[in-house]
């Protein structure tokens, strides 16, 4: 501890790093405040380096088997409502429908679907807060005692990723979607899920639609038993039509996207992200997220050894800090990359950014802070070690 407090440079190197933070704090005001700059700010705020994890999977989850997924295509309300019975005669633990019915189509088919809600007494259905309205299923839909849940996946506006999850809203009593399911399932309760679950968390994803067991509405109604279901949950929703790679319906973004970085084309499928929300349900396997200023007192204490240790190497020999510099900022930003993401795989999620960014513009500062010292040591007699 002598190392860094009684040090001849501590005091250097303290101000060099709240001057770091001060000019970081400025400059990033202005980048969120200039139009000009709102694609970049757009794009910054769209990558993490933890997607990194996401993207390439550095550790094999086990798949959880208790959730399959149906896919429903463009099928017609009698297929649906077929599905769903021959679905229910499985004995699933829950059933999920991530569809809306907004209006009135078919009498004959609008009542038999009506009849299998009402008669499938395990059934979650969905609705869509927006702004202050709900978009719900048509009134005539809305049979006693039926349980829904809101399946807006989307925090943060239009063409985000989606790394978060509300599972309620305490303020009304609602549960999402996925936390209705797991609640009928008997997993968690409401008063669990009000507790818990009402404060955004960082979803655990582990892996597209393809780590789930997944069948086509067309293999369900042409299967008389299919064993896997029994005391699954079953969720119904839009898996493509063929052909994915154009297809963008009801597909968002996440950190599941092979290109993390310039993100073109929405890589996961609603019903998928809500299977992945399920599973981190099921399992309590959520992610803790290390609060902003327990990341920024990090930062601040790893700026302040780099840069003291940063200013000892350049009073010493500056030839050999100007020959290492970037060699030593770009170990730096490996070391903490891989550390966070070995926290990630630990279930502990830590926004790196501001830890790598921050210490090594604290290596660039160095530079302006002896002009500075220089400066005011001509001027005020200003004692710097530095010098």
């Amino acid at each position: 501890m002598r190392f860094f407090y009684k040090s001849s440079l501590s005091k250097d190197a303290l101000l060099c790093t709240i001057m770091t933070f001060v000019v970081a704090g400025l400059l990033y005001f202005i980048f969120i405040n200039l139009t000009i700059l709102d694609p970049f700010e757009k794009a910054f705020k769209d990558f993490k380096f933890t997607d990194i994890y996401y993207a390439e999977r550095l550790d094999n989850q086990r798949v959880n088997s208790n959730i399959i997924l149906v896919n429903i295509k463009h099928a017609d309300r009698f297929q649906l409502a077929q599905a769903i019975e021959v679905v229910s005669k499985q004995n699933p633990k829950a059933i999920g429908l991530d569809i809306i019915f907004k209006d009135q189509k078919s009498q004959f088919t609008d009542s038999i679907l009506k009849s299998t809600l009402a008669n499938t007494p395990n059934i979650v259905t969905a609705y869509y807060r927006e702004n202050d309205s709900a978009v719900t299923n048509h009134s005539y839909f809305e049979v006693n005692g039926l349980q829904k849940g809101f399946i807006n996946l989307n925090l943060n506006g239009q063409n985000t990723v989606i790394r978060d999850f509300l599972g309620a809203k305490k303020e009304n009593q609602e549960l999402s979607f996925t936390s209705q399911l797991a609640k009928t399932a008997g997993y968690i309760d409401e008063e669990y899920a009000l507790k818990k679950l009402n404060e955004p968390l960082p979803i655990n994803y582990i892996g597209n639609k393809d780590v789930f067991l997944n069948f086509s509405i067309d293999e369900v109604l042409n299967t008389d038993e299919i064993p896997a279901i029994k005391d699954a949950v079953v969720i119904f929703g839009y898996l493509g039509n063929g052909n994915e790679i154009y297809d963008i319906e009801d597909k968002h973004f996440t950190p599941l996207n092979k290109a993390w970085v310039g993100r073109a084309v929405p890589d996961t499928y609603g019903v998928a992200i809500h299977a992945n929300i399920l599973n981190m349900l099921i399992n309590k396997n959520y992610i803790s997220k290390v609060s902003t200023f327990i990341i920024y007192l990090i930062a601040f204490i790893i700026t302040y050894i780099t840069v003291l240790l940063s200013m000892k190497l350049y009073k010493r020999n500056s030839f050999i800090y100007d020959l290492t510099e970037k060699a030593v900022q770009l170990i730096i930003s490996v070391i903490l990359l891989y550390l966070a993401l070995l926290m990630l795989q630990a279930n502990v999620y830590v926004n790196i950014m501001p830890i790598i960014i921050l210490p090594l513009f604290g290596i660039g500062m160095i530079d302006f802070y002896e002009h500075l010292v220089i400066f005011l040591n001509k001027k005020y007699e200003w004692k710097s070690q530095l010098l």
